[in-house]
């Protein structure tokens, strides 16, 4: 089994942990990431094949908003979002290229949100395909989709439509590179402007889910072939052991807050370091820092009394030690965030993050996002002391982290994936190439 796993360390801890379970009922894995995950996959005994090229690695290049962000208007948005679709087209296409030699020996191949492009890859093999998702992706009427920045609802025809627009946006800017690639390469046909989505939802494709029941359940209208199994948690770290200062800050005082922006870093790190430092002075709190992406080396490393500034600190280690944990909405830090049954506070970037945000507001067991123009030392400063002293929202979250820890998601993804292996290669084939294009 080859798993798709691009993308950034989020999206390739959780694959980790599903591939462990996986190789533990005794079928051989591998991992196709971004060559500098070779040493994470490999120090658990994992079979690793590199993705040579990796488009996420240019979603926070460069000044300005982040590809598919709103968070610094729509223009600002627009203008990355083009920059990166023009500058990831090579990138794309090594990507591509690479996944394909790596799934040569495949026997089945299992794709994540960044590998949707993998089911090409299963059609000319003819082997079968399972999406595993660490967001809500099958089409329903209950919700708007979760890639969308906008988290308001008009209805239920709109949160169907909502699903169409994201699938048009995932497929359309990559339509050119992909058709070529499975003509030239896989020896398929192209496809329409449509897209593969149609054909897909027709062959009845299965998708496990990699997120817990307790936080988010699935719809009524999802097939049973999409499975909430609980979240894929990678445990312990081989060898690794906190720095002194790191405990001595921790046992300096009361429990510190998290702050963290993940893989993708912060828009407009400096300034938003600057509010945070500000917003740390007003409240009189502390906070481990890691400024992630972009954005490292942006404050002194030795910190100050009040923050420690410290990078790749586990967060299953770090977050039960802490009082409140605020970061960027990402699912692999939100699922960590619950799991230890601490509030979060949420500055969502892009795609899924925003739908985090609102999930973790609705639980009750965090805050509503702000706003990018109520960014001020002195709001955030209040979002903090909430965070901190709120004794109602601790004790929601502590529940939802107790229901969490009493879950095992790997295994309960490993069990739905068996019988999915199975499933007929020839469906989908047939499925992909209708007589009628229309979606």
């Amino acid at each position: 089994m080859v798993m798709l796993a691009s993308g950034t360390r989020g999206d390739v801890q959780p694959f980790l942990a599903l591939g462990l379970g996986v190789r533990q009922a005794g079928i051989p894995v591998v991992i196709a990431a971004a060559p500098r995950f070779r040493s994470l996959v490999e120090s658990r005994g994992v079979g690793f094949a590199a993705l040579e090229g990796n488009p996420s690695d240019l979603m926070a290049a460069g000044p300005g908003s982040m590809a598919g962000s709103l968070s610094g208007g729509l223009a600002r948005g627009i203008v990355s979002t083009t920059r990166f679709l023009r500058g990831a087209q090579l990138e794309y296409h090594r990507m591509l290229e690479s996944a394909a030699a790596a799934c040569r020996p495949a026997r089945a191949i299992l794709a994540g949100l960044s590998s949707t492009w993998g089911f090409s890859i299963a059609e000319a093999l003819g082997v079968p395909l399972v999406l595993c998702m660490l967001q809500p992706f099958g089409r329903t009427r209950a919700f708007p989709s979760a890639l969308l920045p906008a988290r308001g609802s008009l209805g239920a025809v709109y949160n169907a439509l909502s699903y169409r627009v994201m699938e048009k946006a995932m497929w359309l800017p990559w339509r050119r590179r992909t058709n070529a690639w499975r003509q030239r390469t896989l020896g398929l046909p192209p496809l329409p402007v449509a897209g593969p989505w149609r054909g897909l939802y027709a062959s009845g494709f299965s998708c496990l889910y990699g997120f817990s029941p307790a936080v988010f359940s699935a719809p009524m209208d999802w097939p049973p072939t999409h499975v909430v199994t609980g979240y894929w948690f990678l445990e312990g770290k081989p060898g690794w052991t906190p720095r002194p200062g790191l405990e001595n800050f921790l046992s300096s005082g009361d429990p510190p807050l998290y702050i963290g922006f993940g893989s993708m870093g912060m828009n407009h790190g400096s300034g938003a370091l600057r509010v945070i430092d500000r917003a740390l002075e007003l409240s009189g709190l502390r906070a481990v820092v890691s400024p992630g992406g972009r954005n490292r080396g942006r404050l002194p490393p030795e910190g100050s009394r009040r923050t420690y500034v410290g990078e790749d600190v586990p967060h299953s280690w770090l977050f039960p030690r802490v009082t409140a944990v605020v970061h960027h909405g990402g699912a692999g830090t939100t699922a960590e965030g619950l799991r230890a049954g601490v509030p979060s506070i949420i500055f969502p970037v892009a795609a899924d993050q925003y739908f985090w945000g609102e999930r973790i507001a609705r639980l009750g067991a965090g805050l509503c996002p702000l706003s990018r123009g109520a960014l001020t030392p002195g709001a955030v400063a209040n979002l903090f002391i909430r965070a901190a002293v709120d004794r109602g929202m601790r004790e929601r979250a502590q529940r939802i982290g107790e229901r969490i820890r009493a879950e095992n998601g790997v295994a309960r993804a490993v069990d739905a994936l068996m019988p999915l292996l199975g499933s007929s290669p020839r469906k989908l084939r047939a499925h992909l190439h209708p007589a009628s294009p229309r979606d």
